[in-house]
């Protein structure tokens, strides 16, 4: 089976799931992400605990995402 690590941009949390995968394991929501805005995987990110930025660009993925959050 080919994993891949995508984000959920309404809880945060990062998981491995099937590419067809398209809801998220914890809330439900279809709102995976494969990849950072700037087009990094998320592979770095499962092995990580806290805060987490992205190596490439420096975003911080933690919580929601800005554009999602009510």
């Amino acid at each position: 089976m080919n994993t891949v690590t995508k984000r959920c941009a309404v809880c945060g949390r990062f998981r491995a799931y099937d590419a067809a995968d398209a809801f998220c394991i914890g809330c439900g929501h279809e709102a995976l992400e494969p990849e950072c805005q700037c087009g990094r995987a998320y592979d770095y990110a499962l092995a990580e605990s806290g805060d987490i930025h992205c190596p490439r660009c420096g975003r911080l993925h933690r919580g929601r995402t800005p554009d999602l959050a009510t």
